[in-house]
């Protein structure tokens, strides 16, 4: 973890150690996300609570401790975006067009991209495509949530500069390099 991040997270730990607030934050920031048509289809079909209920699990793990990639968080975020991205291998017919997403890079001449999965069942949620645009209604829904709740401004704006840091993360980029030249 970032110097620069770690004290934000301590003091939101802090301010969400209250399961129920967070359970909170989640089932509204989660209703939003799956009513807003421009990202539901990343959403796999299970329930809407079985999805919200593996995020709430997941942040339980990560702000309960000051180790990220601790065995108990990493498991919960793979069981998230196993829950709430994942499909089933059935086709209905010949293979669909974003199982060879890749095939583009190498056919099409564009830059091959380099993939960084945070767990093995983040490729769940990559393998949908999902893009700066759609991080940012992400964003929107969450500020949403936290206004609804009447969340205390400098609160949110700590949970929205944590969920910015996760942009290139989530979606898959490798992090740039914080090195000074």
């Amino acid at each position: 973890m970032s110097a620069t991040v770690a004290p934000q997270v301590q003091s939101m730990r802090a301010a969400l150690s209250d399961d129920n607030w967070v359970g909170r934050i989640v089932d509204v920031f989660y209703a939003k996300m799956l009513d807003d048509y421009r990202i539901n289809r990343f959403f796999f079909s299970r329930p809407a609570t079985e999805q919200a209920s593996a995020l709430k699990a997941y942040l339980a793990a990560y702000f309960s401790t000051f180790n990220n990639k601790d065995e108990k968080v990493m498991a919960a975020l793979d069981h998230y975006f196993t829950v709430a991205f994942a499909r089933s291998n059935t086709k209905s017919g010949p293979a669909g067009g974003a199982d060879f997403a890749f095939s583009r890079d190498i056919a099409g001449g564009q830059e091959t991209k380099t993939i960084k999965l945070l767990c093995p069942a983040h490729s769940f949620l990559i393998k949908l495509g999902p893009d700066d645009f759609h991080y940012d209604i992400v964003l929107e829904h969450l500020n949403a949530a936290l206004q609804q709740l009447n969340v205390a401004d400098d609160l949110a704006y700590q949970m929205l500069a944590l969920a910015e840091k996760g942009r290139n993360a989530l979606l898959g980029r490798a992090s740039k390099s914080n090195r000074t030249a």
